[in-house]
């Protein structure tokens, strides 16, 4: 018997395997699915503040619509008159108009008409015109120290917030009234500065806005009639001086 042995015959490991195909879209899908590393400079605008942006360009637009005057020189020059020519710049009628466009005109609209049932009008107001129980001193107080709550105005309802003008001077807010009063067809006697002086001293530690309840709970009061002026202080008579 021979000593050597037979070599064991190979083992069959059937075919080599063969690569796997590679699905290329789920690969490139989740790369696509990844964020950008943050980078300075290239972050995106927040939604709120794009809103506030535009927000303030449309505030921005309504105002110079308003107060704007088609970029007129006169209208924000007030030693100019409307017609150009050259006026007193404490002229009651100018100062009077001036102080409405600039503060007043937003709410109670250049036609005193106000918006109807947001802003009461002016034109034709008991409270303007102190009929009923309303009277000057009421309409002072208004202007000093603002109006807040539910009010009634030629029979409609209105229900908002004034702010108070204390910072205006004696004579602009005396102005302001007694323009409102002889604007829009309301015929009303004048409120003479010293009137509004009187007033404001007795209102002088009151910060809260009235309501219409308060005020009405206050006795009616009238101006008295201005002092006449000396011939020699007429306007007219000025005016030939120059």
């Amino acid at each position: 018997m021979s000593s050597e042995r037979t070599p064991p015959e190979p083992e069959s490991f059937g075919d080599p395997p063969q690569p796997e195909e590679i699905d290329l879209s789920k690969i490139h899908g989740s790369i696509l699915r990844e964020h950008d590393e943050p980078a300075e400079g290239r972050e995106s605008v927040p939604l709120w503040l794009v809103t506030i942006m535009m927000a303030l360009v449309f505030w921005g637009g309504m105002y110079l619509a308003f107060y704007s005057g088609g970029f007129r020189a006169e209208s924000f020059n007030p030693r100019r008159g409307m017609a150009g020519g050259a006026v007193d710049s404490n002229d009651p009628a100018t100062l009077g108009r001036r102080v409405f466009t600039q503060n007043c005109v937003l709410c109670h609209q250049a036609t005193g008409l106000g918006v109807p049932g947001v802003y009461p009008p002016l034109a034709g107001s008991e409270w303007v015109l102190g009929r009923d129980w309303r009277g000057d001193n009421h309409l002072v107080a208004i202007l000093l120290n603002g109006l807040q709550g539910p009010v009634r105005v030629g029979g409609a309802a209105f229900d908002n917030a004034m702010p108070g003008w204390s910072i205006l001077r004696d004579e602009e807010i005396a102005a302001v009234l007694n323009y409102i009063r002889t604007a829009w067809g309301n015929t009303a006697p004048p409120i003479p500065v010293e009137f509004v002086r009187q007033r404001r001293g007795l209102t002088a530690a009151r910060a809260a806005p009235w309501s219409a309840g308060e005020l009405q709970a206050i006795a009616r009061e009238s101006a008295p009639a201005p002092a006449p002026q000396p011939a020699d202080e007429l306007p007219f008579r000025r005016k030939a001086a120059r």
